[in-house]
């Protein structure tokens, strides 16, 4: 599926923002509203200016407001689907195009995302119906690899025993790229693979 570069840089600014949420926003309890996320940045700000720096502060808030930016539209994305603090809302939104942000996900996918996300658990049939779909498009492609990609553990409960994330991930990986669902260079292909290769270390 061809997907135009200024599509895919779009794409990498929402990945950034989901970056910032699950990384920087989530672990110190930001609430996911626009005045807070923009409160947020506005005092990491003055905390990063207070000591000298090299950084010209023109720079540096460019930097923070491009931050910024990036979360509160992305949390406004996630608010179209429902609520913002649901982490696959959030996946969703930035894995998707505006125009496409709308349709559902095929295939059982956001079932099977919401359980690794929110109950640690591998559902081994959806994840049979998911690797054999052919109905799978870019959209369900990225959600899986990021659904998997800020999973905070190491292991998921599947059938009664145990599945490192890095397996799954590497199924995931080899499905999507055998079934050519996402350009090599797509953010989510690119930071998946970053993700494997340092589980693996």
């Amino acid at each position: 599926m061809s997907v135009s570069q200024e599509e895919l840089m779009y794409i990498q600014s929402q990945l950034e923002g989901l970056e910032s949420i699950f990384l920087e926003l989530m672990p110190f309890g930001v609430e996911l509203k626009r005045q807070q996320v923009q409160d947020y940045y506005d005092k990491r700000f003055d905390q990063a200016t207070k000591p000298a720096a090299n950084v010209a502060e023109t720079e540096l808030r460019r930097q923070f407001n491009t931050k910024a930016n990036q979360v509160r539209n992305l949390v406004d994305s996630a608010e179209s689907l429902g609520e913002a603090g649901n982490k696959l809302n959030l996946i969703r939104a930035a894995a998707t195009l505006p125009e496409n942000r709308s349709k559902a996900l095929k295939s059982n996918v956001g079932p099977f995302c919401h359980k690794l996300m929110y109950e640690g658990t591998v559902d081994s049939g959806m994840l049979a119906e998911i690797t054999s779909s052919s109905e799978l498009g870019v959209t369900e492609g990225r959600v899986l690899l990021a659904s998997v990609t800020f999973l905070v553990v190491e292991e998921l409960d599947a059938d009664g025993g145990k599945m490192p994330v890095k397996d799954l991930l590497g199924q995931l990986l080899n499905q999507i790229n055998s079934a050519g669902l996402l350009q090599r260079n797509d953010p989510f292909f690119v930071e998946a693979q970053c993700a494997l290769e340092a589980m693996k270390e």
